[in-house]
């Protein structure tokens, strides 16, 4: 018989990546959009795309029939919404209806897409699994990405084989969407558009290749652990070793100009006012200028060892990413 999987989010970054990557397998994709005509949707005669909303029982009741597994990678990862609501009512209600609906349909297993969001910022050591956040929520993505998590250790508690994968932050071959800020950056410096480096420069972040969290998260479906959590990181990298190794692989050697996080956070309150008066999207944040004062380490250790996660070299990701970004942005 075979295998049909659920997968929400399809036109999102790490979506159409899984949905094509699973139809190349041989899987039958049953894809979930808004639009089915998004530009962003890769086609696939494995791939049957629906159109629906999480938020929408009855829609993921119809794209879900017949499924045996779930991918759930749907969710609001902007900045910054007109209505701060479409956080928790796309992350948590919409992960309880996922949930619901795969409990209704006799789906064997899940996986849900979180973030390393959730632990936030790191201090001396890399964040695990099992390590605490060290500071509240002021970032309305990671913290309704944490109640999302609650619910599905509400979902395992009454049976439903839920495994959890938290991606950092995820860059590659793909369209530039509104939560693919890497992408954002490595674009601007092609463009010599992007000439800013945070602070001194130092501030690290873990960036994984889209690719090695796609198999991640088909691995984590393969041999996760129900009520388990698994770090999908990459690299730990600062501000001055990316632009570094971004110039030498693009040969653009761009004059960078480093901004005190002072200076960024008068010009985020600016934005904030601007938004305030005028309902127009910020560029930038205060909570978001206060997280460059620490850092974003994660370990991978345990999807390395339990789902034989494999982390590409960050030079050479990035080198891909910058070749496809040179094709294919506009």
């Amino acid at each position: 018989m075979e295998t049909k999987i659920f997968v929400s989010g399809a036109s999102g970054f790490i979506g159409r990546k899984l949905c094509f990557d699973l139809a190349e397998m041989g899987f039958k994709v049953h894809a979930l959009c808004r639009n089915t005509a998004h530009p962003y949707l890769l086609k696939h005669e494995n791939i049957s795309f629906f159109e629906g909303d999480i938020l929408d029982i009855k829609s993921l009741e119809i794209a879900m029939t017949g499924c045996q597994q779930v991918y759930h990678t749907a969710a609001m990862a902007k900045m910054w919404c007109k209505n701060k609501d479409d956080f928790y009512n796309v992350n948590v209600i919409g992960t309880q209806n996922v949930l619901q609906t795969a409990v209704n349909q006799g789906v064997k297993k899940v996986v849900y897409t979180s973030t390393c969001g959730v632990w936030g910022p790191t201090l001396r050591h890399p964040m695990t699994e099992n390590d605490p956040r060290i500071m509240g929520f002021p970032i309305d993505y990671e913290r309704t990405k944490y109640l999302a998590e609650l619910e599905v250790n509400s979902f395992v508690k009454k049976g439903l084989d839920v495994v959890t994968v938290n991606p950092s932050r995820v860059f590659g071959e793909g369209p530039i969407t509104d939560s693919n800020t890497v992408s954002k950056m490595v674009n601007g410096y092609l463009k010599g558009k992007w000439r800013i480096i945070p602070g001194n420069g130092n501030n690290v972040a873990n960036y994984a290749f889209l690719d090695d969290v796609v198999n991640g998260h088909i691995a984590a479906m393969q041999n996760g652990e129900t009520g388990q959590r698994y770090i999908l990181g990459g690299e730990d990298i600062s501000f001055n070793q990316f632009f570094a190794i971004l110039g030498a692989i693009s040969g653009h050697h761009q004059k960078m100009f480093r901004v005190p996080q002072k200076v960024i956070k008068l010009y985020s309150h600016l934005e904030q006012l601007k938004t305030t008066l005028t309902g127009l999207a910020p560029v930038f944040l205060p909570e978001f200028a206060d997280r460059l004062l620490y850092d974003q380490k994660y370990s991978s250790k345990k999807a390395i060892n339990q789902l034989d996660y494999h982390i590409t070299p960050f030079a050479e990701a990035l080198t891909r990413t910058v070749h496809y970004l040179q094709k294919h942005a506009s």
